[in-house]
C-alpha cells in the first residue's frame, strides 16, 4: 500500500513541477485590438476582419516569446466585458487594473484606424501593470493591402515588446 502511495505523490510532484517553471515567467495581458473608423473616408464589412488578424498576429508572435507567459485570450475577454459593462471602453487605467487582477505584469493594448482604403494606423501600447508607466507607445503607418500590413505591423510591435521585456528582466536581474 505505501509503495503505491509514493508513487501516487511522485506522479503528482512530476506533473506539478513543470507548472511551477512554467508560472515563473511574468504574464502578459493582451487586449484585442480596436478598431477605429471614425476618419475613414469608406467603412466596408471587412475592415473589423484586419484588426482581427492583427490581433492575431500579435497574440501568436507573443505566445512564442519565451520571456511571458500570455494570458488566455478568452479569460482577457471576459474580464475586459465584464471592465465595460458599465458602456465605457477599457482604456489604459482599466487594461492596467485588468493585468494586475490577471496575475500579470504587463498589457499590451492597441487600436487600428482606418483612414482610406490604402492607409491605416497602428497605435500600440506596453504597459508595467506594477508600476503603472508606459514603457512601448508606438505608431505605425501601415500603406497597402491592409489585410497584410496590419498583421506585419502587429508582428513588428511583438518584436518590440519581446526586446522591451527581455531588457527590463536583464535590468533586475543584473543590476
Amino acid at each position: 500500500m505505501r509503495p503505491r502511495g509514493f508513487i501516487l505523490c511522485l506522479a503528482g510532484f512530476l506533473v506539478a513541477f513543470p507548472l511551477v517553471a512554467q508560472s515563473a515567467r511574468p504574464g502578459m495581458v493582451v487586449l484585442n485590438l480596436r478598431f477605429d473608423g471614425a476618419y475613414a473616408n469608406v467603412l466596408e464589412p471587412g475592415d473589423t476582419a484586419v484588426v482581427r488578424a492583427a490581433t492575431s498576429r500579435l497574440l501568436a508572435t507573443l505566445r512564442a516569446f519565451d520571456g511571458v507567459a500570455v494570458v488566455d485570450s478568452a479569460t482577457v475577454a471576459a474580464a475586459v466585458t465584464a471592465a465595460e459593462a458599465d458602456g465605457n471602453p477599457c482604456d489604459n487605467a482599466c487594461a492596467r487594473v485588468l493585468a494586475r487582477r490577471l496575475g500579470a505584469r504587463w498589457v499590451a493594448k492597441g487600436t487600428v484606424s482606418k483612414t482610406s482604403n490604402l492607409v491605416w494606423l497602428l497605435r500600440a501600447e506596453l504597459f508595467d501593470a506594477t508600476t503603472g508607466k508606459a514603457v512601448l507607445a508606438d505608431n505605425y503607418e501601415l500603406k497597402g493591402d491592409a489585410a497584410r500590413m496590419a498583421p506585419a505591423g502587429a508582428h513588428v510591435f511583438a518584436q518590440r515588446v519581446e526586446r522591451a521585456v527581455a531588457e527590463r528582466h536583464a535590468a533586475a536581474v543584473d543590476p
